[in-house]
């Protein structure tokens, strides 16, 4: 796949990252990786997924930036950010960076979603009363009987004993099915990072009892399956799921085009146009009709958040 550099435009407080430097660090730790800029077409969505520790090393606070899913393509991470030694009060104006920076076609914010349990509260207060956010997830009551009554007046997500299932099973599923036709999950994922701690999250019983071995680190798969969670609540968890609406919409597309090549073999392999999405000349050419927001990923690059370039 031939891959084309995020350009970061000016204003975000962020600067591009010279070869050099990447080459005298040790890692990807404080900087912004980014594999696709906000898309400029259609109507894509973003949502923001926050796991924050106390910035001491022991643990990383990790921000994830996934672009939803559609019914045609699946959802994906387009963003990443991760540090060991920033405090919580500093990760706050990434986040926003971030958020400004993926709005959707309407101009609206990313949706954040800051684990809150601890260190958490702190980034996200600083965002919402400091730094003016305004597009937040919004806590749900899980086991409420009436839909009305299911959003509570809190923002942010809470990992419980309760929801930590229900988060890590979601996150499962989203990236080990895949979809028959494009071979793809349903959630695409880029980041070496993730994928490292994805190979030493372990569990000997259930599912949700799954945790980094003994030295690792699970921060990226929490803020990812956080991300993830949230995308297919802003979808409204509908009772059908997208991943099967796509598959189905998939296989039917598959049908029509078996059915229009058999009635072209029975013609003589003379195509029948009326049956074609495209003109003679794009057909010769091999062209066909492309699904919207089918466009290849951007290339990763790293941009460094600079506060000297962020304005207050």
């Amino acid at each position: 796949m031939n891959l084309d550099p995020v350009l970061l435009p000016a204003g975000y407080g962020f600067r591009a990252v010279a070869p050099s430097e990447l080459l005298e660090r040790n890692s990807l730790l404080d900087l912004c990786c980014f594999w696709e800029g906000p898309r400029r077409r259609g109507r894509p969505k973003y949502v923001i997924g926050v796991d924050v520790s106390d910035g001491i090393g022991q643990d990383r606070s990790v921000i994830e930036v996934l672009r939803c899913g559609t019914i045609e393509e699946p959802a994906e991470q387009v963003a990443e950010f991760a540090s060991d030694s920033l405090p919580p009060s500093a990760l706050a104006p990434i986040v926003h960076a971030l958020g400004q920076y993926y709005r959707d076609a309407d101009g609206i914010e990313a949706c954040v979603a800051v684990e809150c349990n601890n260190h958490g509260l702190s980034v996200q207060d600083t965002l919402q009363l400091h730094l003016g956010y305004g597009h937040f997830y919004i806590w749900e009551f899980y086991d409420a009987r009436d839909e009305g009554a299911r959003f509570s007046s809190k923002i942010g997500w809470y990992t419980t004993p309760r929801t930590r299932p229900m988060l890590l099973d979601k996150f499962y599923s989203a990236v080990t099915a895949l979809d028959p036709i494009t071979g793809q999950p349903d959630l695409v994922t880029h980041s070496a990072a993730l994928h490292d701690e994805l190979k030493d999250f372990q569990t000997e019983g259930a599912l949700w009892e799954a945790a980094a071995a003994r030295g690792a680190h699970d921060d990226h798969i929490m803020a990812t399956a956080i991300a993830n969670y949230v995308a297919w609540r802003h979808r409204g968890g509908e009772s059908e799921p997208l991943e099967d609406r796509r598959r189905r919409r998939h296989e039917q597309q598959l049908h029509n085009a078996q059915a229009n090549a058999l009635k072209d073999q029975q013609r003589g392999g003379e195509p029948d146009w009326r049956n074609i999405p495209a003109t003679t000349n794009e057909h010769d050419l091999g062209i066909g009709s492309t699904a919207e927001g089918a466009d290849d990923v951007e290339d990763p690059d790293a941009a460094l958040y600079d506060p000297r370039a962020h304005d207050e």
